[in-house]
């Protein structure tokens, strides 16, 4: 693991990510915080997470859906 201070990423940060390709990285801010970097292949995600949300059919057009937001809205 190797650990980095906040200016550090902010001054080199392809160093950091290309580090993280290959070994855990932490980046510690100045207000104490740490934050673990970890890539994410391009191709992890083969469909989108939406797609498992079952959908209900409506018969109810675009402009009544605006409306009916407006209205809700509107008592805020």
């Amino acid at each position: 693991m190797q650990v980095f201070e906040y200016s550090d990423f902010s001054q080199d940060t392809t160093k950091i990510f290309e580090t993280a390709l290959i070994d855990d990285v932490i980046v510690k801010n100045t207000n104490g915080y740490s934050y673990k970097i970890l890539p994410i292949k391009n191709n992890t995600m083969e469909k989108s997470p939406l797609e498992d949300i079952p959908c209900i059919k409506a018969d109810i057009t675009m402009q009544e859906i605006v409306e009916l937001l407006r209205e809700s809205r509107a008592g805020l």
